[in-house]
């Protein structure tokens, strides 16, 4: 009988099998849950998102019952598979669609998941749904095609208690750009703007049997500084739209046929749009209010304490403060401590850290007192007391440190000073840097040396030559600001290059691809030839290249971008080219045209 393969390297082959295996077992997969928004109107729909990385199974979710929401659609499933240095990863996505019913604090229970036989739980979700009772003054300009409205978080607010506004934006037509110059004035409050991670999301909504395309484009948050009735003015915000143009000036046939609206052509027009003003009654804080209070509202926790509880008199010893918590942090000062006869304080040493979660500021702050106790004994340092008006409690609230206790030990006997003890002097100099001395420089020159050497001619010469490049970019800049037309054909390549980097950042499927390409090009030949390139259609560049006597093959080849880069835009599909296609056109016939313009 014939052998055939070997007993070693059958055995080798089992081991790696099974080891394989074990790995493919032991493996976790990765699951995560997402919300793509912390804080929505009621009736506004919302996505929830479970991602799985690390397993060919597509995840089985069973969702319970959810409080203040209903189902609107899902599930919704995906994979997508990649291979980094031929090793390949896996993720798997379901998405459901809810909207939102009730107003309130809201939250996506931990669901339940599985992979096959193993049961997993994904994390809670909290959010907010927010009812707006003006919500049908919000939109009830529904005949008109853009409109912009300021959505509050409440309308009824007491001193020092948070607010969000939401500047929404209500389209039926293209918006290419927008953009905001500053925050409203809100005399009363004081503001900071909520920084978005991902340019507007257009979402879209049916409101009152209408369909708009929605995008939030500003949240900011308020807190009010007195009582009353305060108002937060209108925002304004300048948006690049797209509108209707009639070609009736360049028909050839005066026939009523072609005044349907199929010959019209559109083209971008910017304008400014201004939101709706907004009331907030602001009710006064409570009264009595303790004597120590002083404005803080939210939700706090104190700590205080000494880095050491003994040490020797004329040492220097760490008194910390520390607050943390929610609420108005930037508003409130952190107390201070009230020392007995015999400790030296030094100015403290500060530091917070601070940031907004869920609509409102969190984080902490903290103070360092440095204390030199200068004679021995037991020492008992007053309780560290902070009081602030609880939100959900309704009542102030003090928290206190309790007494803080030192000793103070004697070092050798009655001398004033122990060696690793410090005068008031040497502790203000501890946190200064070091002074070093430094040698003179024991240099001479001969007597015989020349008065001015060649350093000094160098200097003279380089000094001159600087002197009036300054005067050449002076006068410049200065004629530059007397002419605005030669101002923007001095800026055209730069703003054409700024696009460009702007595009190459979006990713393939973005809508504002393709509408910053054709902003490139025909801002670049608008401020080259000066003319304002908002009032052309994409026909009438290469018209207006020609009507200059520029050559017909840069004409065409204009003609043919813009031509296609539109057909892209608004019919997608109907030109086959990727977006590194086009941005790689784009940057050919920038160059072209820089050439000839």
């Amino acid at each position: 009988m014939k052998r055939i393969g070997s007993p070693t390297v059958d055995r080798m082959s089992m081991v790696m099998l099974l080891l394989l295996f074990w790995g493919s077992v032991t493996a976790q997969p990765k699951i995560s849950a997402s919300i793509d928004t912390k804080q929505i109107l009621v009736q506004e729909s919302f996505t929830w998102k479970l991602e799985v990385e690390g397993s060919e199974e597509m995840p089985e979710v069973r969702l319970p019952e959810i409080k203040k929401v209903a189902l609107l659609s899902g599930p919704m499933q995906s994979s997508n598979y990649t291979y980094v240095n031929g090793k390949m990863s896996s993720k798997k996505s379901i998405s459901y669609t809810f909207v939102a019913m009730e107003a309130g604090k809201a939250v996506i229970p931990a669901i339940e998941v599985f992979l096959g036989n193993r049961r997993y739980f994904t994390e809670e979700l909290r959010f907010e749904i927010i009812s707006t009772a003006a919500k049908g003054t919000a939109v009830a300009s529904s005949n008109e095609s853009v409109f912009l409205r300021a959505i509050p978080s409440k309308t009824g607010v007491y001193v020092g208690e948070p607010l969000s506004v939401r500047y929404k934006l209500f389209t039926k037509v293209g918006v290419y750009n927008y953009q905001v110059e500053k925050l409203p004035d809100a005399v009363g409050f004081w503001a900071e703007d909520i920084p978005q991670s991902t340019q507007p999301r257009l979402v879209s909504e049916l409101i009152d049997g209408v369909r708009y395309n929605t995008a939030v484009l500003k949240t900011v948050l308020y807190y009010p500084t007195r009582s009353g009735e305060l108002v937060i003015d209108p925002l304004q915000s300048e948006l690049e739209i797209e509108v209707k143009s009639s070609q009736s000036g360049n028909r050839r046939f005066n026939d009523p046929f072609f005044n349907d609206p199929f010959f019209n052509g559109s083209r971008k027009a910017t304008k400014n749009f201004l939101s709706n003003p907004l009331k907030i009654q602001v009710k006064e804080l409570p009264e009595p209010r303790p004597s120590n209070f002083s404005g803080a509202v939210g939700s706090f926790r104190l700590k205080a304490g000494l880095d050491t509880n003994a040490v020797f008199a004329n040492d220097a010893v760490g008194l910390s403060i520390n607050l943390s918590g929610s609420g108005n942090f930037k508003a409130l000062q952190l107390p201070e401590p009230k020392l007995p006869d015999g400790i030296d304080i030094f100015k403290p040493e500060r530091s917070e850290s601070i940031s907004i979660k869920d609509m409102r500021h969190t984080g902490s702050k903290k103070s360092t007192y440095l204390l030199v106790p200068r004679n021995p004994g037991e020492i008992l340092i007053d309780p560290i007391e902070f009081t602030y008006f609880d939100l959900s409690a309704k009542k102030y609230i003090t928290k206190s440190s309790g007494w803080i206790r030192m000793t103070v030990y004697d070092a050798e006997g009655s001398q004033p000073v122990v060696t690793s003890g410090y005068s008031r002097e040497e502790v203000a100099l501890m946190q200064e840097d070091i002074r070093y001395i430094k040698a003179a420089d024991s240099r001479f020159n001969a007597g015989n040396a020349p008065l001015f050497g060649m350093g000094f001619w160098l200097f003279h010469f380089f000094g001159g030559g600087a002197v009036f490049a300054v005067l050449i970019y002076e006068f410049r800049v200065q004629q530059l600001k007397g002419n605005v037309s030669l101002r923007r054909k001095a800026n055209a390549l730069s703003a054409a290059r700024k696009k460009l980097r702007q595009a190459e950042k979006l990713s393939e499927d973005s809508p504002e691809l393709r509408a910053l390409l054709h902003q490139c090009i025909s801002g670049f030949i608008g401020a080259r030839l000066d003319v304002a390139e908002n009032t052309l259609d994409t026909s009438e560049f290469s018209d207006l290249l020609a009507k200059h006597g520029k050559d017909a093959a840069i004409v065409s080849e204009t003609r043919q971008f813009l031509e296609g880069l539109a057909m892209d835009r608004f019919a997608p599909g109907a030109v086959q080219r990727s977006a590194g296609e086009w941005i790689l056109a784009t940057k050919n016939l920038l160059q072209s045209l820089r050439k000839v313009l």
